[in-house]
């Protein structure tokens, strides 16, 4: 019996990269581009919404919420759905991955509301089926932090806090595991009750360890690059903001050049009416000359050009607090980012050293690594691989595909398990008692008999035993 995998992770802001990943209009390293099709959404999305962001945004927008939704806010918790590699491999073989879809489906909306399950998407072209679900935090109720004697109502809150408590998420991994227990699939173990387990079943354990640590991997990596885009969108909004500041600063200063231009053209007729005498200049110039100083000392348009002088002056004022504000904002939000990203750096680094540790405190896993990658290789079944990591000997026929040989071999009652070498009593796929690549060698050799062409004797064998 294998684990059933639940995981849960809080994201704030746009999940446009995550569901970019999610969709597949992207394409990750480590998704089979031939197999992508077989992927589905399993919710029909509401009237208008197209993809996996906008249903979040929608559910946000329509749920009733008054307060105002911060920036530090969790809109969406990221939730994956899994099972053990061999056991899920076993599901999807039997033709039932359909019906644990829809019983996923049916524990996520009886638990968390039916509106709240915005998306939920099967990837059937990664090494092991599993679902994404996008769960929005809506919930009704007061607040878990409110003073005992506030005077609070019950009201529509975003609020992944309160989904997501320790007891909650203990209860959430108990309940999981009994809803998939159909399948074959049970709790991790909690606490010490050890057990007695062959040392198949235990490398077998290990392995399902080690894959689960590198799907986590991955998700922190893209998690990682989300940071490294917010990064780069905050810089690009302070280019926009220094480029706008410009534009507005020679602006001013060219209304600035025309009024002084002005104010040195009263300051000069002022002079002339001094040096002259004011009397002789009224005689002389009558009600011309006054009319001309009037009209450049009080004149409208003088008194217009200062005006927008000063409104000029605080729209300067108003961009350079917008400018200092956006700085500061951007300075913190990009300081936070890079701490996420270092977060996801370390986790990464975290993750990918248990792996390293693994197997350098048991070698032997290597090799039983070796041989797992290998059944998948020349495509064993995953029920028949299950069945070896318990140490049993499995008649199969069928087709098996060589890689020294890139062709595909048809075998049958071949019995297949998981022997020692003979020579350094090492774990190797053996195949009717013989080590796989002697195996494959040999069905080549009657290949080629079968059409005519005669080859050379092989090679002795390397001795495999049980």
């Amino acid at each position: 019996m294998g684990y059933a995998v639940l995981h849960f992770n809080k994201a704030k802001g746009n999940e446009a990269r995550m569901t970019a990943h999610i969709e597949r209009t992207i394409d990750p390293k480590n998704a089979d581009k031939s197999r992508t099709h077989l992927n589905r959404e399993l919710i029909e999305f509401p009237e208008g919404v197209t993809n996996r962001t906008q249903a979040i945004q929608f559910r946000i927008k329509t749920a009733g919420i008054f307060r105002k939704i911060t920036s530090d806010q969790v809109r969406v918790i990221r939730v994956n759905v899994s099972g053990s590699h061999e056991d899920m491999m076993y599901i999807l073989a039997e033709g039932r991955i359909g019906e644990w879809c829809k019983d996923n489906l049916d524990y996520f909306k009886k638990e968390f509301g039916e509106k709240n399950i915005v998306s939920a998407v099967l990837h059937l072209d990664e090494k092991t089926p599993h679902i994404h679900i996008a769960l929005v935090p809506i919930v009704t109720g007061k607040r878990r932090k409110a003073k005992e004697d506030a005077e609070e109502k019950d009201i529509i809150r975003l609020c992944a806090d309160d989904v997501l408590t320790k007891t909650k998420m203990k209860g959430y991994q108990d309940s999981y595991a009994v809803a998939m227990s159909k399948y074959g699939l049970k709790r991790g173990i909690e606490g010490s009750k050890a057990k007695h387990r062959t040392a198949q079943e235990y490398y077998r354990d290990t392995f399902e360890q080690t894959q689960v640590l590198r799907e986590e991997i991955d998700e922190l990596q893209i998690r990682k690059e989300e940071g490294v885009e917010a990064v780069k969108q905050l810089q690009e909004k302070e280019v926009r903001g220094r480029q706008r500041l410009a534009v507005l600063q020679k602006e001013a200063n060219e209304k600035q050049t025309e009024v002084d231009d002005k104010k040195k053209q009263l300051r000069q007729v002022k002079n002339d009416v001094v040096k002259v005498g004011f009397e002789k200049t009224a005689k002389e110039a009558g009600k011309g000359v006054l009319e001309g100083i009037s009209s450049l000392v009080g004149s409208s348009k003088a008194k217009k050009l200062e005006a927008q002088n000063d409104v000029l002056k605080q729209e300067i004022e108003i961009v350079q607090q917008e400018k200092e504000a956006i700085n500061k904002q951007a300075k913190k939000d990009m300081a936070e980012k890079d701490r996420l990203i270092l977060e996801k750096d370390c986790l990464i680094a975290t993750q990918k050293g248990k792996i390293d540790r693994l197997f350098g405190y048991i070698p032997v896993l290597s090799e039983y690594d070796f041989i797992l990658r290998l059944c998948e290789l020349i495509k064993i079944p995953a029920n028949i691989v299950k069945q070896l990591f318990a140490g049993k000997e499995v008649d199969y026929s069928g087709s098996l595909y060589s890689p020294e040989h890139k062709q595909s071999f048809e075998a049958e009652n071949v019995k297949i398990a998981i022997g020692k070498s003979a020579g350094d009593n090492k774990p190797v796929l053996a195949l009717d008692g013989m080590e796989y690549g002697y195996w494959f060698r040999l069905q080549k050799q009657k290949f080629l008999e079968s059409i005519g062409v005669k080859v050379n004797e092989n090679k002795k064998q390397q001795g495999v035993r049980r």
